[in-house]
């Protein structure tokens, strides 16, 4: 089927967004969240230095009141903020490592700018155009207060929950973009009511598992980037782990159940089996040989699939008609 300008915008946003959300995990995992303790700028340039000794002290020096202002509102001791404290945490490969996070925004931005303005000039979804364009800014203000709040736990959850409520938006819109008078794509033999059991037990193990990875996080700052090996052995015994482990059998029961519904026939249908089957190996690779970095990402990143993969799916969900549309 012709997929509409809109569409195209959407499917491209999401492929961008979901890029990004891979490239936050990177940051996350290797502790670059504050690879630049500033923003817009990074070390106050706009292309950060990769040795310290080309820092400028004193531009530094006039953004440390500005540092310890937003500190102290997120209960830091601005004290402890001084050029020479920022400095000994000056690390070359983090600040690039952030700063490449941060382009990596700028295509979103554009993607979904440029989506919006479709949307308005084809008279289709302009809410929920003019809503994603939204979400993008007040995610991209969320991050400069991940930044102010010095990798709050709460606000980087945050942070991640904006960037997951803009993949059901863009999904939706994917989805519902078509040109008017066109059929929306439809998957036969599943209702909406049984691909929820799927989508409900998908969002309960997000919520977990962003619970898991603020545990992982204080450990990460606590004991540094190199101490992964022992994490697994401090988080095994908390009841959100050992939830988040058992729970996520109900994910893969629910897929192979519903895949048994379609005859496993269908593009969005094999994307969501391979994928839960992908992240319940990656599951049994943390949980048995250590938090590994690179495993994590993945994690993460194929997370965001799931959720847009599962969501499509469900909007999509039909039993079988005569009249039936599309076939996704």
């Amino acid at each position: 089927m012709h997929k509409s300008a809109v569409q195209r915008l959407a499917f491209i946003s999401i492929i961008l967004l979901i890029v990004l959300i891979f490239a936050g995990a990177i940051v996350r995992v290797t502790g670059s969240g504050l690879g630049c303790p500033d923003w817009p700028t990074c070390w106050g340039q706009l292309i950060p230095p990769t040795q310290v000794d080309q820092v400028d002290r004193e531009k530094l020096a006039a953004d440390i009141p500005r540092f310890q202002k937003a500190a102290k509102k997120f209960g830091r001791d601005p004290e402890q903020i001084t050029v020479d404290s920022l400095l000994e945490e000056f690390d070359g490969v983090q600040t690039w490592i952030e700063f490449i996070n941060r382009l990596l925004a700028l295509p979103v931005l554009l993607a979904n700018f440029l989506l919006m303005i479709a949307c308005l000039k084809s008279g289709t979804l302009q809410k929920e155009g003019i809503a994603a364009f939204s979400l993008v800014i007040i995610s991209a203000l969320t991050g400069i207060i991940v930044v102010a709040s010095g990798l709050h736990a709460g606000v980087v959850t945050i942070h991640m929950a904006l960037a997951f409520l803009q993949l059901f938006l863009l999904t939706y819109m994917l989805w519902a973009g078509g040109v008017k008078g066109s059929r929306r794509a439809q998957i036969p033999s599943c209702t909406r009511g049984q691909v929820m059991v799927l989508l409900v037990c998908v969002m309960i193990e997000w919520a977990l598992g962003s619970q898991i990875r603020e545990m992982t996080d204080r450990l990460q700052m606590e004991k540094g980037i190199h101490s992964r090996a022992s994490w697994i052995h401090e988080i095994s015994a908390s009841a959100i782990y050992l939830t988040h482990r058992s729970f996520s059998w109900s994910i893969l029961i629910a897929a192979l159940w519903l895949g048994y519904q379609v005859r496993w026939k269908g593009l969005v249908p094999r994307l969501v089996l391979s994928v839960v089957a992908a992240l319940m190996i990656m599951g049994f690779i943390l949980s048995t040989s250590g938090i590994h970095a690179l495993v994590q990402v993945l994690h993460v990143g194929l997370a965001g699939v799931l959720v847009s993969a599962v969501f499509y799916w469900w909007l999509a969900a039909a039993k079988p008609s005569k009249k039936g549309g599309h076939r996704a």
